[in-house]
């Protein structure tokens, strides 16, 4: 097996305070920011919810699912569009707010520097690439905690 097959196509997501690393197979979209609909009941990472592809999908902010500040400034933000990872949720996509447009990395064992674990349910590790830190969200994890939360909102 060549180098190149034991990467994955990978996005390098710009957030406020730091970035994120996902597969680009995750990803459906990145579209422009909309301010959500607000979704009563939920907690302040839910943000409510916007309109994609002919259904009303929620938006939420990493930042805050992990107990940091909420972004603050819209002006470059965009919506990534994540696909479900549960085939049987009820929930197929959902956003996250992006401070700006991702960058294509093929991302394997050698490539990161160091990787470091995270102490939040909601991330797997940090990854050093030369002088950056990305975190690996716990796709699952977010999937089912924002199942969750809206069944409880419902």
């Amino acid at each position: 097996m060549s180098e190149y097959n034991d990467k994955v196509r990978s996005l390098w997501v710009p957030l406020r305070d730091g970035n994120l690393l996902v597969p680009n197979m995750a990803v459906a979209e990145i579209s422009s920011y909309r301010i959500p609909s607000p979704l009563p009941g939920m907690l302040e990472w839910c943000l409510g919810t916007v309109r994609w592809s002919g259904e009303d999908i929620p938006v939420i902010s990493i930042e805050a699912v992990c107990g940091l500040s909420l972004q603050s400034n819209p002006v470059f933000s965009r919506l990534m569009i994540v696909n479900s990872v549960r085939p049987d949720s009820t929930v197929p996509h959902y956003a996250i707010v992006t401070a700006g447009l991702p960058g294509l990395i093929q991302f394997g064992p050698d490539t990161a520097d160091q990787v470091a674990p995270c102490m939040n349910d909601g991330l797997k590790c940090i990854v050093r690439i030369g002088n950056e830190e990305a975190i690996i969200p716990d796709l699952d994890y977010l999937q089912q905690l924002l199942e969750t939360e809206l069944a409880k909102a419902a």
